[in-house]
């Protein structure tokens, strides 16, 4: 995992084995909702409530409304990051 802190946000950029263990990508409702892939290969783009986020409210309000596969919503080892 690498976290990279940009004004305004931080990202966190996973491994391959660090997807497939945290985030479970094909397992139904079981993956979580805040794995993406963006230009620098996978992403998770949890963010904590407070800090406004247009990308990580859509995804949270389709997930409340029921419309995602996935339904899980984070993990501890990411929660625990302190970003």
């Amino acid at each position: 995992m690498r976290i990279v802190k940009k004004p305004g946000h931080t990202d966190i950029l996973l491994e391959i084995e660090e997807v497939h263990r945290l985030c479970r990508p094909g397992f139904g409702a079981d993956t979580c909702i805040w794995l993406v892939v963006g230009q620098n290969g996978f992403e998770c783009i949890y963010y904590k409530g407070d800090v406004p986020n247009l990308l990580g409210e859509t995804i949270r309000q389709r997930w409340q409304k029921g419309l995602t596969v996935a339904k899980r919503d984070g993990c501890e080892e990411i929660g625990t990051v302190n970003v």
